[in-house]
């Protein structure tokens, strides 16, 4: 294995990041970036500069060098050269936490492996998102997509092409609508749109055209798609465009534009609301024209009252005096600018700052308060990057500029700062085209032209998350982003992540996830098997990291990583003497391990090929491996002589025709394997020829579903000796949910067997012809046959509407314990169920113990083990997580909580507590019953004679009071605190002698601890 740990602390958990530093001023928000501290600008030949320098002989500590503060600062600005004697000295003071006035090399260390300890677990603790699958939105645009944007009204997406095609989805993603935009005087081919923009406000849109000029529609007719108000006579065509409004003032709003004359372009509006522009009266007797069509002169002129006009050149070469394209122009209100980028190095970011106007009180003329007051913008800045920025976003939370850059950087910016960056972040290896912030979280998105995405703490300054290859290939392609951070109607977050690839549009939406959750994995935990020698929890996951875990107190014990390097893990096994652990892979290999991380052996399952491991069954004489083929793979133990370890035929060939899902044993030489197709075949282990093919039974059976309508389940087909006939296509091995409501036909996995398990407690009684054999699988049926005769005798719904279920047993066969695809389990009592055949199929269930749901996400493997007189059910999920609860229902804990745990056995107040809750309930549905027959009852003669004055007696005249009382007469008296002699802590005080017993250490260490 690549690596071992042994941890103590079994704490594993999701926390958000930590959140900003307070701003030091009304408009400045600043963040301390992590890069930029002394500590992280240290290199390994600086840490090891300074440890020769105090390792030279002093009288400090062990005849090293050790020094004051002056003198530390000095050291360090002769063999550094990295700060200012003000960061050495406040490095001095972060190092003596004592005030010793004397720093030597062990507490210079000591505080440089906290600072990465705490880093590091701050990388640990940001909550990394899980997606799920990249989902192609159905597109009917042919060019490019030039954005997307949410419209909170209707709430639904909306897409606009550069050929002018609006789509329209609804919050299900769903096309409802596509439609051209009429071109007018101008051919379809010479007119493009170049950007859009939602006015939410007001319930519009605007287009930006080549034909140098704006048009704004309404949304809010249903039918047509009409334009109200064109812009037109631009002096150059707009590129980017940007809207804003005053949420406590809707008619306050903005419309800003980018052109490719480098110039930034203004529209403020005072009532938006009524009219973004006063329409002119018509002539008598002519029709008004729908459309409005407004020119800048007219506008700069006064001829609206309620819309101003400015602009600045912001892009231009000052050596060249040639204009760049405004790329992406943005209005801040946090700010009270305007902020835009460019392809060129110089001014590749401006911001322009408006004119700040303070109120006047006094007499207005009422006539005039609805002229706007011209805004003029006072100064810019300019940020100067190398090469230029294709996108920019703001976070104002943060106050940060966040800026795509065409060297392949993603800087973050103070607004006030135009020197140097808060922030390089580095990681990309192409032009970075598109940035946007994930303002709730704390996160930055970034895409660069390679078509990979980075998601960033911007706290941190770290990447967190990349993703990569699940985009459409192909060319060069024009890619725009929008993530969709917005609340649906229940409250919960969308977490939607919209990308364009020419005319493709596609999503990602994140995974719900609970907060602060514990988890056990990293990744989705495949499987937990429980080891009686050490006592303890073994569990693998996804990314092939294994885990031991305490079953006693919850503790982390061993840890090894990436056991089959980068291949995913997909099994695990034990042998019978519980001193070796198998495990299986997608590289088509097993191997074998002891528990201190030393591999013993290889097995190749599938000749060098990649394979989908699904199980693996340790033996007396061998070892064999199935999931994948339809036949059973094994390996003889006097092959285990070599590392490499090869397969041997199996006698019997192929008796299955789909692949085999699952395999059991039961000795001495019994053995059943269960395929896709729900076919059982019974082997003997010494002749490894098949003895019996079971099949399920050609019945439909129908079950309500929770609307109250009929749901079929799977067809099954009679006992048989042959094999029933399938299709020939391959399986997959991951088993999904089954839609509610699909049909059998329609529904393949409803055939699948999920496990098999025999019932050892049962081996001696065949004569009954009981059942000792049980199969679980598709839409949550449970089936008990008797492997001896190769029939089947009973059947039952454990799980409605699940598309898998898995199932474990305790070593006497007692309890059952199933669980589902959403996180379930259902125990129940078999010890007395299906012990004799019966004339007809059992389609009762067994006695339900108890049902509860450890878990948020599909179950992968259950087991049950006894540990201090309890039994106790260990649950894996796809949620990261192993849960120990008992079969009562009782929560034990989740490995990797906080908190340790232990387990006690049942005391007898318990156990008879159980047994007699459900005689309570059936003696007091007989109290009610003999009420009800109670003839004899009349009225109280007070209530009749004077009903208003009547109040009756709830404590003497209610079955409820006069049981209150007798609980109260019958209640045991409390005792009084008393002082309790001879504990071991007062030994302890008396003597001075530690206690004796197995907790003298852990005691002995608690008090030092606490001394200091």
């Amino acid at each position: 294995m690549n690596s071992i740990s042994t941890v103590t602390s079994p704490t594993r958990s999701f926390k958000d990041a930590d959140s900003t530093s307070k701003s030091p001023g009304r408009n400045e928000r600043k963040i301390i970036p992590m890069d930029m501290k002394l500590e992280n600008r240290l290199n390994i030949k600086d840490l090891e500069r300074l440890q020769e320098a105090f390792m030279t002989e002093g009288d400090g500590y062990d005849n090293k060098l050790s020094l004051t503060k002056n003198q530390f600062c000095e050291a360090l600005s002769l063999l550094l050269k990295k700060g200012s004697r003000e960061e050495y000295a406040e490095l001095y003071d972060n190092i003596d936490v004592t005030r010793d006035g004397i720093v030597d090399w062990d507490k210079f260390a000591s505080h440089m492996l906290l600072e990465f300890y705490e880093k590091d677990d701050r990388v640990k603790s940001t909550q990394v998102p899980q997606w799920k699958d990249l989902k192609h939105l159905q597109s009917p645009h042919k060019d490019i997509v030039q954005r997307v944007s949410y419209l909170k009204n209707s709430n639904r997406y909306l897409g606009i092409s550069k050929e002018g095609c609006i789509s329209m989805w609804n919050h299900d993603l769903k096309l409802q609508k596509s439609l051209k935009i009429p071109t007018g005087a101008y051919k379809a081919r010479d007119l493009w749109v170049m950007d859009f923009v939602l006015l939410q406000n007001v319930n519009k849109i605007a287009l930006a055209f080549t034909s140098k000029e704006i048009a704004i529609y309404d949304l809010s007719s249903k039918l047509e798609f009409l334009c109200q108000y064109t812009v037109q006579d631009l002096p150059y065509t707009p590129l980017s465009l940007d809207y804003w409004y005053n949420p406590d003032n809707a008619n306050e709003a903005t419309l800003v534009w980018g052109d490719v004359g480098g110039y930034v372009n203004i529209l403020f509006f005072n009532s938006a609301n009524i009219a973004l522009f006063e329409r002119p009266n018509a002539p008598a007797g002519d029709k008004q024209d729908p459309c409005l069509k407004v020119t800048l002169s007219m506008i700069e002129a006064g001829h609206f009252k309620n819309a101003t006009y400015a602009k600045y050149q912001a892009h231009k070469d000052k050596k060249t005096a040639k204009a760049e394209w405004v790329r992406q122009v943005m209005y801040s209100h946090y700010l009270e600018c305007f902020i835009s980028c460019a392809t060129m190095s110089n001014n590749a970011v401006v911001i322009g700052w408006m004119e700040k106007h303070t109120a006047v009180s006094g007499n207005v003329d009422r006539s005039q308060s609805r002229k706007p007051s011209i805004k003029n913008i006072q100064r810019t800045f300019e940020f100067n990057i190398s090469q230029g920025v294709n996108a920019f976003d703001y976070n104002s939370h943060l106050n940060l500029i966040a800026t795509a850059g065409v060297n392949n950087h993603v800087c973050l910016w103070n607004p006030y700062v135009v020197s140097k960056p808060n922030g390089v972040l580095r990681g990309h290896m192409a032009g970075v085209i598109q940035v946007q912030f994930i303002k709730n979280r704390g996160q930055l998105i970034s895409f660069s032209k390679d078509k990979v995405l980075r998601l960033w703490d911007v706290q941190l300054q770290v990447c967190i998350q990349r993703l990569a290859g699940m985009f459409p290939k192909g060319p060069e392609v024009y890619t725009t982003l929008f993530f969709d951070d917005s609340r649906d109607r229940n409250g919960n977050e969308r977490n939607r992540l919209f990308t364009t690839f020419n005319y493709q549009i596609t999503m990602m939406e994140m995974k719900l996830e609970i907060k602060n959750r514990v988890v056990s994995h990293d990744k989705p935990v495949i499987s937990a098997i429980y080891n009686t020698v050490f006592n303890q929890v073994v569990s693998v996951c996804q990314s092939g990291t294994i885990i031991m875990w305490m079953i006693d107190t919850g503790q982390k014990v061993k840890q090894f990583n990436k056991v089959h390097g980068n291949s995913e893990i997909t099994c695990i096994a034990q042998d019978p003497t519980e001193t070796r652990i198998y495990t299986g892979s997608t590289d088509g290999t097993v191997k074998v391990w002891d528990f201190n991380g030393h591999c013993y052996h290889v097995l190749d399952c599938a000749g060098g090929q990649p394979a989908d491991l699904g199980q693996i069954l340790i033996l007396k004489r061998s070892v064999i491996v199935i999931g994948w083929t339809r036949f059973i793979t094994v390996f003889r133990n006097t092959s285990f002589k070599d590392y490499h370890v090869q397969p041997s035929d199996w006698k019997g060939g192929q008796a299955h025709t789909e692949d085999i899902l699952n395999v059991t044993f039961m000795g001495p030489h019994t053995l059943a394997t269960g395929s896709y197709d729900g076919e059982i075949v019974i082997w003997n282990t010494n002749s490894e020829l098949a003895s019996k093919h079971m099949s399920q039974r050609s019945k439909r059976e129908v079950i309500k579903s929770r609307n109250k309508e009929p749901s079929t389940l799977c067809v099954v087909g009679e006992e048989t000796e042959g094999v029933r006939p399938t299709t020939g296509r391959s399986k997959s091995r991951a088993l999904s949910r089954v839609s509610e409501g699909s049909n059998d036909e329609q529904n393949e996995f409803g055939w699948a067997i999920c496990k098999l398990l025999f019932l050892a407690s049962r081996k001696g009684n065949s004569a009954s012809r009981g059942a000792n054999l049980v199969s679980c699988g598709g839409n949550g049926w449970v089936r008990f046959w008797n492997a001896n005769h190769g029939t089947l005798l009973a059947e039952f719904v454990a799980h409605k509407h699940a598309g898998s279920i898995k199932m474990a047993t305790d070593k006497n066969n007692q309890y059952l314990a199933t669980g589902d695809v959403d996180g379930n389990i259902k125990v129940w009592e078999i010890i007395e169920y299906c012990i004799h055949e019966s004339e007809e199929l059992l389609k009762t269930p067994p006695k339900l113990v108890s049902e509860f749901q450890p878990h948020i996400d599909m179950i992968n493997t259950l087991e049950i083990c006894e540990r201090n007189d309890r039994l106790l059910v260990i649950s894996a999920s796809c949620d990261c997580s192993i849960a120990v609860w008992d079969v009562y229902g009782n929560k034990i804990g989740i490995f990797g909580q906080e908190e340790h745990w232990k387990v006690e056995p049942y005391s007898p107040e318990e156990l008879e507590e159980r047994i007699d809750t459900p005689k309570e309930d059936e003696n007091k549905e007989e109290v009610i019953m003999d009420v009800e027959r109670n003839s004899d009852w009349s009225p109280d003669e007070q209530a009749i004679d004077n009903p208003q004055e009547y109040r009756i007696n709830s404590w003497s005249k209610t079955f409820l009071g006069k049981d209150y009382q007798e609980l109260r007469v019958c209640k045991r008296e409390r005792r009084q605190p008393s002082t309790i002699p001879n504990l071991p802590y007062l030994h302890w005080e008396k003597t001075g002698q530690p206690p004796a017993g197995p907790y003298s250490v852990s005691l002995f260490y608690f008090a030092c601890s606490t001394s200091r």
